[in-house]
């Protein structure tokens, strides 16, 4: 890419969305976690029906971003395997009742109908306690696919690779991308973006099957929750569109230009090396010495 199209990132974040719409990629994947770490710093309780409202306007805040400014579909894996170790009292109830309530209950319905955006479950059909849940949001959410939110519980990390075969052999699937018709039941564009927050990890909850074909350029946010704003999503949108953009076909003497800049490539840095902030993690290339 030319340097002189690249526009500043100070002209990008206040570019129209229209305009920054064109940047964005059609399938864009968002792992938020630490939501209760987020609630307590905002000043809400952990636990109850106020950490649940409070989730369920941040979490929407947050959808309503990323879809203004150009994603087609957009995949939250919200429960994990973690969380259903948790021995913390009445937790598993309350995560069900959390997702089923909060995803699929009138509250949720009414906003989603509002704002015209499609919502299904990945892979619910494969999930006994989101069957009904996942029927209940095909019918009472729009059928236009401008904007589709995918939630993603998974209860343990193999199940995602056992539904992966069991829809497969269901849909006589043989090339890939029948096999993405078979698991979720049309045919999505592969995830180019992946951002997540705090920990820099993946595993089968935050990268869902089969989304995973071309190049994804990953972000790491350290603000736990559904804390995104518009300055970090168009500071992300700016990156992967241009400052990423360093391939070329014809590399003669670009290798040699690292010379300009031997004491940092020769630096040696690590990222994802952290210390422990109380019982959290938090990265050592980012805190004050």
């Amino acid at each position: 890419m030319d340097s002189t199209s690249i526009p500043s990132l100070d002209d990008f974040l206040s570019d129209s969305s229209e305009h920054i719409r064109k940047y964005a990629p059609e399938t864009f994947i968002y792992a938020a976690s630490g939501t209760r770490r987020a609630a307590v710093l905002a000043g809400v309780p952990d636990e109850g029906d106020e950490l649940a409202i409070w989730s369920r306007g941040e979490l929407f805040r947050n959808i309503e971003l990323i879809f203004v400014h150009g994603v087609r579909h957009l995949f939250m894996p919200m429960l994990g395997p973690s969380q259903f170790r948790e021995s913390t009292g009445n937790y598993h109830e309350y995560l069900w009742n959390w997702f089923v309530e909060g995803i699929s209950g009138p509250k949720a319905i009414d906003r989603y109908q509002s704002s015209g955006w499609r919502v299904r479950i990945a892979c619910g059909d494969f999930i006994p306690q989101v069957k009904e849940m996942s029927e209940k949001l095909i019918s009472e959410t729009t059928k236009n696919d401008a904007h589709t939110l995918w939630c993603y519980a998974v209860p343990d990390f193999s199940l995602p690779w056992e539904w992966l075969l069991e829809a497969a052999k269901r849909g006589n699937a043989s090339t890939y991308q029948e096999a993405v018709n078979a698991l979720y039941g049309e045919n999505i564009p592969p995830a180019s973006i992946y951002l997540s927050t705090v920990k820099p990890l993946v595993s089968s909850l935050q990268l869902p099957p089969l989304l995973v074909r071309d190049t994804v350029q990953c972000y790491w946010s350290l603000r736990p929750g559904y804390s995104l704003d518009q300055i970090q999503l168009r500071s992300i949108l700016y990156d992967y569109a241009f400052t990423r953009q360093t391939w070329r076909e014809d590399k003669t003497g670009r290798a040699e230009q690292a010379l300009a800049h031997r004491d940092i490539w020769e630096r040696g840095d690590i990222l994802g090396l952290g210390k422990r902030l109380g019982p959290f993690w938090y990265p050592d290339s980012t805190l004050a010495e």
